[in-house]
């Protein structure tokens, strides 16, 4: 049976390469190959916060709490404080005229150059061990590195910067430029010198402001709080391990050793590769038991999953071609998969920032093109005519995601149980069956670094045969919310026509025009309330987990 399921991936997988398919890749690799940078803000993210060493300054100076920062926030861009952060006036004037608002906010004189003296000494002048460690990690894999700080000279008139200077490529001080965050132009700045595009990095800070001015340039943008899951949420995004640094040739974190030689023998069979290609290999991450191996051969990325036993997951990434071998463990005693590293850039944002209307519109139109593509596909030619019952898709699905929602029902709400009721009086009457994604969004494709093409579909845990038209409607919802919606980020109040983003009924359109479907989708607001539904369903499930003290 396993081996019939071998071939049947295997001429599945030949079929979508026959129909230029876009292949499918490993979320978590796809990242390490967009990223070319990691800007770092120095206060708060690679030294302490100065705002946690204001509060203590006012409390053993009987300064009422939050002088500093009323000081800091009024007056515009003339204020005292941004002067100095922006190179215009020295520390002697700042100490003078800042202390002097300061003690006016306070109703009583303000020590301001004690308060210098502090943030210039003492634990301000020690890096934070966790983000040095991830810096030297992000550039023992070819990642470049900068500092972009708003700093200000200090009596001697040298920047205050206690950090190694050998650990970045670029550093970008406010107090040497004229311009501090979040002006685009010294974002700008630390780009060209780093050499990268705004897609290319990614940007740390632990103020909102800053971290807001970067997304809309078109950085990924981390706001750090706690510095341990900021490094973490670092992690995710580039697809490698940021700890564990081992000093000396290939300066990375040591990988659990595999048995090369039969690996090697297995891979240059499977690959076709000469006797001459070698395979480098990396281990992405060391301290789990299911671990991600990086595999460099013959010009070619792969990853090898490593775990304890097969998964249906496993079988279905093979079944779908992301693997191109089957799950299997004669070779290292455990059950792996072998998958293909796809290049390109990658959006979590719907409203595309950084894009040009142009760019924007081309990107939404390949990701109808692609919704296509995998709709088209014969599945009983490529032997997945048995992948879930098609029989009443729509109907099956209410009742799961009904079950799902009395399972973690906390107290009732009326409007959830008016949908509960009216959700089965309206299911479609007809109901095509096709290959769907399940979870078919921006977010779940990697386009072409250039040009306007997905060169991968992602995430296919919810893929199986059902109704195409949920995967068409679940790609519209996000302009169908606004901006602030808790469930889900929309764009419904962004202004699609000046984004350039293609508007609900032109995507309906394309995908009709070019799926044949000359009626439309009458069945519009059932799909719609169906989503909204699941949303909620969902969002119930994390709130009981919360209240009850078990979110995992």
């Amino acid at each position: 049976m396993m081996m019939k399921k071998m071939q049947t991936a295997a001429r599945f997988r030949s079929q979508l390469w026959s129909l230029k398919m876009p292949s499918l890749c490993h979320r978590s690799f796809a990242a390490i190959s967009t990223y070319k940078a990691v800007i770092f803000d120095m206060y708060g993210v690679l030294i302490p916060s100065p705002v946690k060493l204001a509060t203590v300054f006012e409390q053993q100076n009987s300064v009422p709490l939050g002088t500093l920062g009323k000081a800091i926030s009024t007056g515009g861009e003339v204020n005292t404080w941004k002067r100095f952060m922006r190179g215009e006036i020295g520390a002697e004037e700042f100490v003078e005229t800042f202390g002097r608002q300061c003690s006016e906010i306070a109703g009583s004189p303000v020590p301001i150059g004690s308060f210098l003296s502090n943030l210039t000494s003492g634990p301000m002048t020690r890096p934070l061990p966790v983000m040095m460690e991830a810096i030297l990690c992000a550039r023992s894999r070819g990642l470049k590195t900068a500092v972009l700080s708003n700093n200000f000279l200090q009596l001697n008139g040298d920047p205050f910067l206690p950090l190694n200077h050998s650990l970045f490529d670029v550093i970008v001080e406010s107090c040497r430029e004229g311009l501090s965050k979040p002006d685009p132009r010294i974002y700008h700045l630390c780009l060209n010198r780093l050499g990268v595009s705004a897609h290319e990095a990614v940007f740390l800070d632990d103020l909102k402001l800053n971290v807001e001015a970067a997304a809309q340039l078109g950085m990924h943008a981390i706001k750090v709080g706690d510095i341990a899951a900021s490094v973490k949420e670092l992690e995710g995004v580039l697809g490698i391990p940021l700890s564990g640094f081992v000093p000396g040739p290939g300066s990375a974190p040591v990988a659990t050793k595999l048995p090369m030689d039969q690996l090697t023998q297995y891979l240059r069979k499977a690959l076709h590769l000469s006797d001459k290609d070698s395979i480098a290999v990396q281990q992405l991450n060391p301290s789990q038991s299911n671990s991600l191996y990086h595999l460099t051969t013959g010009g070619r990325h792969l990853l090898l999953r490593k775990q304890q036993k097969t998964s249906r997951a496993m079988e279905t990434e093979f079944r779908l071609g992301s693997s191109n071998t089957p799950p299997t463990k004669l070779v290292l005693g455990a059950p792996f998969l072998l998958m293909e590293v796809c290049l390109g850039r990658m959006f979590s944002d719907p409203s595309l920032p950084g894009l040009t209307p142009g760019d924007r519109r081309a990107l939404y139109q390949a990701m109808q093109h692609t919704l296509c593509q995998i709709h088209c596909l014969d599945t009983r030619a490529v032997g997945l005519e048995d992948y879930g019952e098609p029989v009443d898709y729509m109907g099956l699905q209410v009742q799961w995601w009904t079950q799902q929602y009395r399972d973690s029902e906390t107290p009732p709400i009326p409007a959830m149980e008016r949908l509960i009721q009216w959700i089965p009086l309206h299911l479609p009457k007809h109901q095509r069956s096709t290959l769907i994604h399940g979870s078919f969004s921006l977010e779940n494709l990697v386009f072409h670094p250039e040009k306007p093409e997905v060169v991968a579909v992602m995430d296919w845990g919810r893929s199986r045969l059902g109704d195409p038209l949920t995967d068409l409607t679940f790609s519209c919802m996000a302009h169908c919310l606004p901006q602030d919606n808790p469930l889900l980020t929309g764009i419904s109040d962004r202004g699609l026509v000046q984004l350039g983003i293609p508007t609900v009924e032109e995507v309906m359109g394309q995908y009709c025009s070019s799926m044949g479907l000359e009626e439309g989708v009458p069945d519009w607001n059932f799909y719609m309330a169906f989503h909204l539904f699941c949303l909620a369903a969902s969002h119930q499930g994390e709130s009981k987990s919360t209240i009850a003290g078990t979110r995992t």
